[in-house]
This record gives C-alpha cells, sequence and structure tokens, in this order.
C-alpha cells in the first residue's frame, strides 16, 4: 500500500470519529445561560436556609434528561413569593431558550407558565399552537379542547376519537371522557359503566406511558 493511500485512509478514519462524536454527542444540554439573569437569582436565593436555596439552584441548573422537570418545579416554588421573582424569571427563560430551541415539552409547559398571567396569556397561546402543529400530543389534547370548547358536540367526537390513541393525547382524553360521564355533563349522559371503563382505560394507559421507576 502507497504511503498517499495509507495517509488518505487515516484521514478519513479520523473524519468517521469525529463524525460519530457529533452524531452520538449527548443531546441533553440546554445550550443556553444567561448571567446576569442566573446572578439576581442567587442573590434572592440568598434569603433562604443554605441546604432549600441549594436545592432550589440546582433545579436551575440541571442539564439533563429532568431540566424542564426541574425548572417547572423551581417556578412552582417561586412564582408566588416576591422576595424569589428573580428566580421564577430565570426558571422561565430557561424554559423560553429550549422551547425556541425547538424542544416541544418545553413548548408545552413554558406555554403553561405564561398562561398563569393575562399579561403573558397571548405568547403562552402561541407556544401552545407551534407545538401542537409540530404534533405534541399533550398540545394537541389542549389546543383542540381550545378550538372546540363552544361546540360541544364536536368536543366530544374529538376526544372520542383521541381516546384511541396510545399517547398522551389518549391519556388526557380518556380522563376527559370518564369525568364527563360521570358527572353527566359535556354534552354526555351521565353512565357510571362507561366512566369506570374510560377511567380503568386511562390507569392502564399511563403505566404504559409512564411506568414506575424501579427502586435502587
Amino acid at each position: 500500500m502507497s504511503k498517499p493511500l495509507k495517509t488518505l485512509i487515516a484521514a478519513l478514519f479520523l473524519l468517521s470519529i469525529a463524525l460519530a462524536c457529533m452524531l452520538y454527542r449527548p443531546q441533553n444540554q440546554p445550550g443556553w445561560h444567561d448571567a446576569a439573569l442566573l446572578a439576581k437569582a442567587n442573590q434572592a436565593l440568598e434569603s433562604l436556609p443554605g441546604k432549600e436555596a441549594g436545592d432550589l439552584r440546582a433545579l436551575l441548573v440541571s442539564t439533563g434528561p429532568s431540566r424542564i422537570d426541574d425548572r417547572i418545579s423551581a417556578w412552582f416554588q417561586s412564582a408566588m413569593k416576591d422576595e424569589l421573582k428573580p428566580v421564577a424569571e430565570y426558571a422561565v427563560a430557561s424554559l423560553r431558550a429550549m422551547a425556541e430551541q425547538g424542544d416541544l415539552e418545553a413548548m408545552w409547559h413554558l406555554h403553561f407558565v405564561l398562561t398563569q398571567r393575562i399579561a403573558t396569556a397571548d405568547e403562552g397561546l402561541m407556544w401552545l399552537r407551534k407545538a401542537a402543529d409540530l404534533g405534541h400530543p399533550r398540545s394537541i389534547f389542549d389546543q383542540t379542547r381550545r378550538d372546540l370548547r363552544d361546540r360541544p358536540a364536536e368536543l366530544a367526537a374529538a376526544m372520542l376519537k383521541f381516546s384511541d390513541r396510545e399517547d398522551d393525547a389518549g391519556f388526557q382524553s380518556l380522563h376527559w371522557l370518564a369525568s364527563a360521564h360521570e358527572k353527566g355533563d359535556r354534552g354526555l349522559p351521565k353512565d357510571a359503566a362507561k366512566s369506570a371503563d374510560y377511567r380503568a382505560r386511562a390507569e392502564a394507559l399511563g403505566k404504559k406511558l409512564h411506568p414506575p421507576r424501579e427502586k435502587k
């Protein structure tokens, strides 16, 4: 084998390694950080006991698969406390950054926190629509329920159609149907047997979608 050919093969081998590293690099990093906002959040956390402040800060800066749940948890713990407003602001900004990067779960959760305030509700509904258009099951369910809220017959039909799905839209619709038949509202008759059946199906689907974690 000639030296130029050996050099070419070696170069191609190194290139393949580099490409593999790029393709299989963990994609669980938010890719966003705002030092000024985080500094304000840290300053606000100084009002809390050490462990509580440390636990809350960890939720703000986590980068693993639970990062969206962590930001939501941080928001819930701080949103109603004036002294922790910077913490809530950082959590929302982090969710917005993940949503802007195309994370559908982040879009739905961002929609949730933004629609808790009238001033940001329109942006929240925009994120819900975007996530639904991109195929996020829970967002599709919530957007459909909004779109058909004044058309009960069409909404009930949509819920029945959703109930055959094995995703979060199906799970939510099964609970919706169980509640409707339990109370006899939303345009559906009161029917204890149907309510129990829908609720049992929802429980089974919930276990399938979110199996319990094994205890270590």
